[in-house]
């Protein structure tokens, strides 16, 4: 009896020791995320864009090629067309290739619509495939096999593209060798649509607005965001093409060109109009995606990154490549502070200060968001929204955590495309209703996550004073998952009934 006590003892020591260190090293781990985001907001404030070295004459204007990559886009297709015939640039050095995978009548409204496009003088390339195979990278580079011009801009389907982007953007690319791409910021089409898109707007906003300004403020390496900028065709080449190893290949390529020496530049002032993700589903889809190709891009590009940039570049960069990791460590941290809230001991004077750090750290992002709100100008109102915006995020950690692990496990992989509704369409209500919303085995894993959490927050405010803030904390994450879980068992049951 004495050996099996004192076996069971040293277990359960050892498990102790486990959990500690864990949610220790999980918390340690994630401190220098949001104090980054403060001072990369800090920075953003003194951006300014930069200005071309020269200027094309009119008649020096060179040939350009608009790549539109397209998979059943059915919803918006025909307003992109629409836009792309009011751009202002001579027709005849712009090649509009259309990259068409679509499976349903997206092909058809394409070959109906672009006749416009023909009667202005636009030379048209409308690519099929027999196949998806490397999906929008595939598409990608199967295109660029049939283009003769050196610049090449590209923009997503649903992108509302600025009549003036050429003429704003081609000179930067004059007399500058070495400059690789350009990337301009996104604006929101349909922020006004819904609570839901004026949150998620702030995400998007803190991207574009304080972390890719901030970053190029200190000479570090930024991502291609896959629309909305231009790339120099032999760069890419140089660069090693388009890649399918990666579910964020604009994000492979530009490091992989910036890693070359080539430079990206970031104009904040200039944009395009796109449309949010309007529904949990959708950006769900979007986050997955992202936070897989993101890991991804560790595994392909972190040991030539490491190799090549001076220490300040090399902090941003691991930081930058990395930060989808963060719900990861969110995940571990919470579920071994959860554990350990059980065990029997008293841990009030450590988990005052997590709580202290972890309060300490969300003020460092709240700040951070209402520097990208303000220099969003949208108005003050908006900062309202950014509990909003931190409460529906907070759903995903578990979805990015999967696909963070699966993206460090595994290159490649299916590329779900972000559903697009064309909000300015009366039905658009309508269609985001009918959006299918699949029961997967994930959902079961937040389910679990959820009880963990829940019953760590109850047990946590038994505990007394010293535990709140970590209560709390574990609250704030159940709900927003108990949210999300409910949303999803809503849609998938509606889907049902309406089928």
């Amino acid at each position: 009896m004495m050996i099996k006590s004192l076996v069971g003892r040293l277990t359960l020591d050892f498990i102790f020791i486990f959990l500690v260190n864990l949610n220790v090293m999980s918390g340690i781990l994630l401190v220098p995320y949001p104090l980054n985001l403060l001072f990369l907001a800090i920075s953003s404030l003194k951006w300014e864009d930069p200005v071309p070295y020269n200027y094309f004459s009119s008649d020096e204007l060179p040939n350009v090629t608009v790549q539109i990559p397209i998979y059943n886009e059915s919803n918006i297709i025909n307003e992109t067309i629409k836009n792309l015939a009011n751009m202002i640039y001579t027709p005849q050095k712009i090649t509009i290739q259309f990259l068409d995978d679509s499976t349903d009548e997206t092909s058809e409204i394409i070959n109906k619509s672009t006749k416009t496009l023909f009667e202005k003088g636009y030379n048209i390339q409308i690519i099929k495939r027999s196949n998806r195979e490397g999906f929008k990278a595939g598409a990608l580079s199967n295109g660029i096999k049939k283009i003769t011009s050196e610049y090449i801009a590209m923009f997503d389907a649903d992108f509302q593209v600025d009549p003036n982007f050429l003429m704003d953007t081609i000179h930067y690319f004059k007399d500058n060798p070495n400059l690789g791409a350009l990337q301009t910021r996104w604006d929101h089409r349909n922020l006004k649509y819904s609570i839901f898109t004026r949150a998620m707007s702030i995400g998007l906003d803190g991207h574009f607005l304080v972390e890719k300004p901030g970053r190029k403020r200190k000479n570090a390496f930024i991502g291609f965001n896959g629309t909305g900028g231009i790339w120099r065709k032999s760069v890419i080449e140089k660069s090693g093409g388009w890649s399918s190893q990666t579910l964020a290949e604009d994000l492979d390529l530009a490091y992989r060109a910036q890693i070359l020496g080539y430079e990206i530049i970031y104009l904040a002032q200039k944009t395009n109009y796109q449309e949010i993700p309007p529904t949990l589903r959708s950006w769900i889809i979007q986050q997955s995606r992202w936070s897989k190709g993101f890991s991804q891009n560790i595994r392909k590009n972190f040991k030539n990154f490491i190799y090549n940039r001076t220490k300040k570049s090399k902090i941003q960069g691991i930081l930058h490549l990395t930060q989808y990791l963060a719900p990861l460590l969110i995940v571990t941290n919470t579920v071994s502070g959860a554990l350990l809230l059980f065990y029997p001991a008293n841990f009030s004077l450590i988990f005052s200060c997590f709580g202290l750090i972890y309060f300490v750290l969300t003020i460092c992002g709240i700040m951070s968001y209402i520097i990208a709100v303000l220099r969003a100008k949208r108005g003050l109102f908006q900062v309202f929204f950014i509990p909003c915006f931190l409460f529906w995020g907070a759903g995903l950690v578990i979805r990015m955590s999967i696909g963070s692990i699966s993206g460090l496990i595994s290159y490649g992989g299916t590329f779900v495309r972000t559903p697009k509704f064309n909000l300015k369409n009366e039905n658009a209500q309508k269609l985001i209703i009918k959006e299918p919303i699949p029961i997967d085995w994930i959902l079961f894993v937040e389910i679990f996550y959820i009880c963990i959490l829940g019953l760590a927050s109850f047990h946590a405010f038994q505990l007394g004073v010293g535990f709140y803030v970590q209560a709390f904390y574990y609250l704030f994450i159940t709900c927003s998952l108990l949210n999300m879980v409910i949303s999803e068992f809503f849609h998938a049951f509606s889907n049902y009934l309406s089928s």
